[in-house]
């Protein structure tokens, strides 16, 4: 073989079949089974899974019933503070109504009386500056 694109097509043709029997090595086609395996971490993740989804119906449940208990509880304490806040308003009303009732003789007897003024001084601000 002196020729040399005879030597170029031999090697080229070598290192293809030795690359095309490196990939058939690798692959292990020899090895396959039959029947997968399953792999036991896809397992573990189905049952977190369904246990996390169980876990989040138990406390979607908690959750819906404390929120109707804190809302019943708040709507009484509305009704509290609501019922309060009327008592508050009818004895604001009446004291109003009776200290009119008692001041209006005796504006009408009195003549207005001058507002009393406090006159306060203050003695001189002496400012010194360091600088």
């Amino acid at each position: 073989m002196t020729s040399h694109v005879g030597r170029l097509y031999a090697l080229a043709l070598a290192l293809f079949v030795f690359f095309l029997t490196w990939a058939t090595v690798a692959a292990h086609p020899w090895s396959a089974r039959a029947t997968p395996r399953a792999d036991p971490r896809a397992a573990a993740l189905a049952a977190r899974q369904v246990r996390l989804r169980h876990e989040s119906v138990v406390v979607a449940r908690i959750v819906r019933r404390r929120w109707a208990i804190y809302r019943k509880h708040l709507r009484r304490r509305q009704q509290q503070i609501a019922a309060v806040n009327r008592a508050n308003a009818a004895a604001a009303r009446q004291d109003k109504l009776a200290a009119s009732a008692a001041a209006a003789p005796a504006v009408s007897a009195s003549p207005a009386a001058p507002p009393s003024v406090r006159v306060v001084s203050l003695p001189p601000v002496t400012v010194t500056r360091t600088s």
